[in-house]
């Protein structure tokens, strides 16, 4: 008799790189973690401290050994390529390089990347900004990394705000292979998708299908909303104890296309661990 195995997306969680890259590897197995995400500088400065040769090998092999998959970095929030004024600009370009080469260091699979706020031009400038700087970055790029822009929940005048949005960014890049998309359950949620439901979600892989098409979503970013359905608001809950609610994640985790997604969580630090369990025992 043929057997019918069911795909279950991986688990995996936002770790702190305070301590070094080799603590952050050693939690990830503590934790039983299928895949995580790290930053690779300070998230909030312009700071890059020097990867070590030692750190970079224990990482690679510690994560091999235990077969996780993927290892995800996330850009700095203070990164902004779709910039107006020049000098932020050119930092973004400078950070999304950098960080390339960072993740190549350490064999990452993905950066995650927020297409940012065209703040005082318009969104039409802030697309070709934010085009424009990967298609400079990525032609010259000869690594395996793939670069994802991230889903926004429309606060202000930040870009990706739904996926024709990011759709109109994806089609100007030259270097197919390395984009995609990352879906963020929080600020699709306060964007005005409703994850909760048949309906909602369905909607959704309507609008996916005819836009970036789902082989460009290769991440699911896993948090509840502490804010309401179209809020704008991008404040992230535990899983459960928002208006997204355990069982709209029981039935996004359980769809037939999420579930082949890893689900990578970015809940406050401080109850990861209940987080990455209520996750398991959804999937």
């Amino acid at each position: 008799m043929n057997r019918i195995i069911i795909q279950r997306p991986r688990i995996g969680a936002h770790l702190p790189i305070g301590k070094g890259l080799k603590h952050t590897v050693d939690e990830a197995v503590t934790k039983g973690l299928d895949g995580f995400q790290i930053f690779v500088r300070n998230p909030r400065g312009r700071g890059a401290r020097k990867l070590t040769a030692a750190e970079t090998d224990y990482f690679k092999a510690t994560v091999k050994a235990h077969n996780i998959d993927p290892v995800v970095v996330h850009i700095p929030y203070i990164c902004n390529p779709a910039a107006a004024k020049d000098d932020l600009y050119e930092f973004a370009r400078q950070v999304v390089k950098e960080d390339l080469e960072r993740c190549d260091l350490i064999g990452a699979d993905y950066l995650v990347l927020h297409p940012g706020s065209y703040t005082t031009s318009s969104p039409e400038q802030g697309i070709a900004r934010i085009a424009g700087l990967l298609n400079d970055t990525l032609d010259q790029y000869a690594g395996s990394v793939t670069v994802l822009l991230e889903t926004m929940s429309g606060q202000g005048t930040e870009l990706g705000k739904n996926f024709t949005e990011l759709n109109q960014i994806l089609e100007l890049i030259r270097n197919r292979k390395h984009i995609g998309v990352c879906l963020d359950t929080c600020h699709v949620f306060a964007a005005g998708y409703d994850v909760r439901s048949e309906a909602g979600i369905a909607a959704i892989m309507e609008e996916v299908d005819n836009t970036c098409g789902r082989s460009s979503v290769k991440l699911v970013h896993s948090n509840d909303s502490q804010k309401e359905l179209g809020s704008k608001r991008d404040r992230h809950a535990h899983i459960g104890e928002g208006f997204i609610g355990l069982a709209g994640f029981k039935r996004l985790i359980s769809h037939e296309f999420f579930r082949t997604l890893p689900f990578i969580l970015e809940t406050p630090f401080g109850q990861i661990d209940k987080d990455i369990a209520v996750l398991k025992e959804l999937r």
